[in-house]
């Protein structure tokens, strides 16, 4: 083997690199070495002993630590024996210039080595198991100039889980101060009324989610990534000031290096933050402080900051779900939640830019409630409802002179809505046109123009859109049950038990909603790479419910077929058809809502009553329990082959 190339490539005037006269020795060789290469661009150079030189890739992202992820490695020229106790800096303008270390050092064996395959159990502290490089056709030699390999693991890195994905952040409740001496066991973080996100760091690159998932570009935090070198790891922030110039504060952590921290109390989780290099010039720690509430919330108020959050000393991480374990308290005189309250103006009611006219004209007269009433349910649940809309195209259901009076869909919205709200063209099979502009709740202020349309109702499909506007697959099956002629609600719950029974068999969780009406519905999340798939699922099961209990249970829609059964409606999972919102109204004679519910509430149905919610009922429901179906967002399921 020879070192032409690699000395061709370095000024042995200039570099600290071992650059040896001789020729190299060949050898059997069994040593390696990970060097961590903070040059142009961060990067791990694999380097193996063969034949008296060092055989080297660059990984730009490190060793995969689980055999899903498949990583580019770029074969470089061989590097002297030498190179296996190197590090320092390499001089700027040289080749490689930059700061070099030693990530991991041992031994290993050789399973198959060819021009097109190598195949290596690495054994150090850090890199261990079975590593596999195979030699690309594109991208490779003649094409490019670089020969370019692939790189993967062929198990899991022992005692490590994956760094997750599609995780949301957790929520702080809206609350009042602790009194004095109840806040012994709280750490007070202080908010600067930014945009909450998610940091996934990996291969020393950071993809920056916001709260609803979706990622963001943020310039200022490109080197964020690489001051973490190796380290992979998940943290909720906030980006706070100017969109052009934010700053991210860092409050809590989610996954490090291979190792869940939400199960850990906070307490834990802020002390291994502050074991890590996160004092960066965009990028810091919030402050939190132990104790003394009163104090900590004056002077954020001085400082002009909005609110503060309360979290339990003792209290574990729960992604995507609101949890009284952490308080939200507002440096002002009113509650956070104050943002969303309506305003007054003129005998105008406002949300931003949203207005509602006649908010004392009477929608649902058995109980006298107004459309300011509808306004305000829409508002009082909007924390909760909104996740569930976000980018699914949203059909409106209006009751303009109240229930009482009759209503009609709308899905093209595109001749009244406000340029404010955002729209997409979608299709509409068997619709008066090919395609229709349907509205995009995102916000307060989309609810509030809804409430001001008197659309009690807001009706989603399973999937959502991409950020192109094109039909992403389903995320959700949903099972709607519903009650034909003399059955009711109790003999819903019954068949959800069943079903939930038959997908805990496949190691499947649903989640129950009251439908609002007289049903109830199933929700499963999943992915799925067929559209397809989840009707097909959907269909199987209930046909094979209605086979076991013919006399309880039918899968056929035809009414005649459905007395004294419960229908499973499987075809609600048309990506054409689409379903009530969760939390939202319905056009009954009461304010009755489509209600996520707990397992133990259904099992626990003996009387309709008993699964019926009107909008007075919910403060309190999401007080008690937050959002029963966030793991909707989180939770994805694949869904196996059925009949």
């Amino acid at each position: 083997m020879s070192l032409d190339e690699y000395r061709r490539k370095r000024d042995v005037r200039r570099t600290p690199e071992p650059v040896p006269a001789g020729d190299p020795q060949p050898g059997p060789g069994h040593r390696f070495v990970i060097q961590e290469h903070h040059a142009r661009r961060l990067h791990w150079d694999v380097r193996l002993e063969r034949d008296g030189v060092l055989a080297s890739w660059a990984v730009p992202k490190g060793l995969p630590t689980d055999p899903d992820t498949v990583r580019l490695a770029v074969r470089t020229e061989d590097h002297p024996i030498e190179y296996l106790e190197f590090s320092g800096e390499i001089p700027a303008g040289e080749y490689g210039g930059g700061a070099m270390t030693i990530w991991d050092a041992g031994t290993y064996e050789t399973e198959k080595w060819n021009p097109r395959e190598v195949i290596v159990r690495l054994r150090g502290d850090r890199a261990t198991g079975r590593f596999v490089f195979i030699r690309t056709e594109r991208g490779s030699g003649r094409d490019t100039g670089k020969d370019n390999w692939l790189l993967r693991r062929s198990g899991p890195a022992p005692g490590r889980e994956p760094l997750p994905r599609d995780v949301l952040p957790m929520l702080a409740t809206p609350g009042p101060l602790p009194r004095a001496g109840d806040d012994r066991d709280l750490w007070w973080q202080v908010g600067f009324g930014g945009r909450r996100v998610l940091v996934r760091v990996e291969g020393g690159r950071a993809t920056i989610t916001d709260e609803h998932g979706a990622e963001l570009s943020v310039p200022r935090l490109r080197d964020l990534g690489p001051s973490l070198g190796a380290t992979q790891v998940l943290l909720d922030g906030e980006l706070a000031g100017p969109t052009d110039r934010p700053e991210l504060w860092i409050g809590d952590l989610l996954h490090l290096d291979g190792h869940d921290a939400c199960p850990l109390p906070f307490q834990e989780r802020r002390s291994l933050l502050e074991g890590l290099p996160l004092d960066g010039p965009h990028w810091k720690l919030a402050p939190v402080f132990h104790g003394g509430g009163a104090e900590v919330v004056a002077a954020a108020a001085q400082q002009g900051l909005p609110s503060v959050v309360a979290k339990d000393a003792g209290s574990p991480y729960e992604p995507g779900r609101r949890s009284a374990h952490w308080l939200e308290v507002s440096t002002g005189p009113e509650p956070a939640r104050t943002r969303r309250q309506p305003r007054h103006d003129g005998g105008v009611t406002r949300v931003g830019r949203a207005r509602l006219t006649n908010p004392q004209k009477v929608l649902y007269p058995l109980t006298g409630t107004t459309k300011a009433d509808v306004l305000n349910h829409y508002l009082a649940v909007a924390d909760v409802m909104l996740p569930h809309l976000r980018d699914r195209a949203v059909t409106l259901v209006r009751w303009p002179d109240g229930v009482e009076k009759p209503s009609f869909f709308e899905k093209n919205v595109s001749r009244h809505a406000p340029e404010w709200i955002r729209t997409a063209r979608v299709g509409t099979p068997g619709g008066r046109s090919e395609k229709a502009d349907f509205p995009l709740i995102d916000d307060a202020e989309g609810l509030a123009w809804a409430a001001n349309l008197a659309a009690l109702e807001l009706h989603v499909p399973q999937w959502r859109l991409g950020p192109r506007g094109g039909h992403q697959p389903p995320d959700l099956v949903v099972f709607d049950l519903d009650p034909g002629e003399g059955t009711t609600v109790v003999d819903c719950a019954r068949v959800a038990e069943r079903i939930a029974d038959r997908l805990a068999a496949d190691d499947l969780v649903a989640y129950p909603r009251t439908s609002g009406g007289k049903g109830m519905q199933l929700y499963l999340p999943v992915t799925v790479t067929r559209a397809e798939q989840t009707s097909e699922f959907a269909k199987a099961l209930a046909e094979e419910l209605a086979r076991e209990t013919p006399g309880r249970v039918t899968d056929v829609m035809a009414k005649a077929r459905r007395r004294g059964k419960v229908f499973v409606d499987w075809s609600q999972n048309n990506p054409h058809k689409t379903t009530i919102a969760s939390y939202s109204l319905r056009g009954r004679a009461r304010p009755t809502v489509a209600t996520p519910v707990t397992w133990e509430e259904v099992r626990a149905c003996r009387r309709p009553e008993d699964l019926v919610f009107t909008a007075d009922d919910l403060p309190a429901r999401i007080a008690e329990h937050g959002d029963l179906l966030a793991p909707l967002f989180t939770l994805r399921q694949r869904l196996p082959r059925r009949g």
